[in-house]
């Protein structure tokens, strides 16, 4: 058993403090999720780690020995670094890419033996992108592209795997599918595997233990039930949430929460539906609701992120059971929410097969005059796994007089100019009325 001792480090860039007596100990057969806010450290403790950085105080031992001492090909026997930031290559073939992750065992000659080819094609079909060997890195998605570099670190053999955002790119699908298999590598070949993940419910499911930092310093560092708690959550990222244990799961699942900060408004004429999912619309409907405005949503799957923060502020949903495609009934019930709206806001979610419909949701708000706001602050190019068909939706919304922004921001405006319109609408309809009244 190895294991990885971080003692006090420090790290600056230039007068800007990155690292603060960071100090842990991971064994090896553990998952451990880097978390904490942008900017807390996370990349840089992951590059401190690999040899790439060198801390200002403090130092790093491996099996026992200061990390100063390796040489550059033992460091990279040792530590396989993935970082988010895609490599350069614009001609290279996949094969070529993972045959670089050789170059450690290879010799100073760099041919490839029969064990390094096998080796290979084990971490090619440890991510089931066997299929990509001939192909150039350049043509990939960012999430095939992504799988490439994960099974590139695989190849490389190292006893510690070094991972910034390994799941950035892809849907939830995917993701599942990347760590799950992350998590059983790690068992597998009892390696110590430190993944910086943005997401701290697919950390809670996935990780063993985590560190939490918060401006280069450690907040909490232990177990993942241990740390995932409302107290450190709310020292790391300054905000109020839920912290449960799912039924079914048995991890934590954490919910944000801002019922206790909503301001008491006037309560405005507008019924908003808001269709979202992936944590797209959680800052949206609390924005909404800040504001006045009556609100639904739909359809959400159980246990999404957006799902659990409409249970959570009291806001109508329209629900699919987990994972789920989006049912005929379903479909159904979120038309009938859209019936009862004003203004229908599609934001920015990804779209596979199972929630299309949900753009065929807001094409149908438009058919019946409803306006409808749609939120591309992502293009949907890079949204869409549906092979084309979300692409052709959104161009189907812009033909129908669908209102494209790119941030929240650019809502409340156009809100503020229906509302004047139907206030307007509402005197005039008082007057006439009135009218009538005096006529008789």
């Amino acid at each position: 058993m190895v294991n990885i001792e971080i003692e006090g480090i420090h790290f600056s860039y230039k007068s800007t403090k990155a690292l603060e007596s960071v100090t842990a100990k991971i064994e090896s057969g553990n998952f451990v999720g880097l978390l904490g806010p942008n900017g807390s450290g996370k990349t840089t403790l992951l590059k401190c780690l690999s040899g790439m950085l060198k801390p200002k105080v403090g130092s790093i031992y491996f099996d026992g020995k200061n990390l100063e001492v390796f040489s550059g090909s033992d460091l990279a026997k040792n530590f396989s670094i993935v970082l988010t930031n895609a490599i350069d290559t614009p001609q290279m073939e996949v094969f070529d890419i993972l045959a670089t992750a050789r170059y450690p065992w290879t010799g100073w000659l760099g041919s490839l033996s029969s064990k390094d080819i096998k080796t290979i094609n084990e971490a090619l079909e440890a991510l089931e992108i066997k299929d990509f060997i001939g192909r150039r890195f350049n043509e990939l998605s960012d999430g095939q592209k992504q799988k490439v570099l994960i099974a590139r670190a695989l190849a490389q053999e190292a006893k510690v795997l070094l991972l910034d955002e390994p799941v950035a790119h892809l849907d939830i699908k995917h993701q599942i599918e990347v760590l799950g298999l992350i998590k059983r590598i790690t068992k597998e070949r009892n390696l110590i595997t430190i993944g910086a993940l943005h997401d701290v419910n697919l950390a809670s499911l996935f990780c063993d233990s985590a560190i939490l930092l918060s401006e280069g310093r450690i907040i909490s560092i232990g177990p993942i039930d241990n740390v995932l708690t409302d107290e450190n959550i709310k020292k790391a990222f300054h905000i109020s949430t839920i912290v449960k244990k799912h039924p079914i799961t048995d991890s934590l699942y954490v919910v944000p929460i801002c019922t206790s900060e909503l301001k008491s408004v006037k309560p405005k004429a507008l019924t908003i539906h808001i269709i979202c999912g992936g944590g797209t619309g959680a800052s949206l409907m609390r924005m909404l609701l800040e504001h006045g405005y009556k609100i639904s949503a739909g359809v959400l799957n159980v246990l999404d992120t957006d799902y659990e923060v409409a249970c959570t502020l009291g806001i109508p949903i329209v629900s699919e059971a987990p994972f789920s495609s989006i049912t005929e009934e379903a479909h159904k019930a979120n038309l009938n929410k859209i019936n009862n709206a004003n203004v229908v806001i599609l934001t920015d979610t990804p779209f596979g097969r199972g929630n299309l419909r949900n753009i065929g949701a807001a094409i149908m708000a438009l058919e019946k005059g409803i306006t409808t706001v749609v939120v591309e602050g992502k293009p949907i190019q890079e949204r869409d796994f549906t092979g084309g068909y979300a692409q052709a939706s959104y161009e189907e919304l812009k033909r129908k007089g669908a209102i494209f922004v790119e941030s929240y921001d650019r809502i409340l405006s156009i809100l503020n100019e229906l509302e004047g319109k139907q206030e307007n609408l509402h005197k005039v309809q008082l007057s006439g009325k009135e009218k009538h009244q005096n006529d008789h």
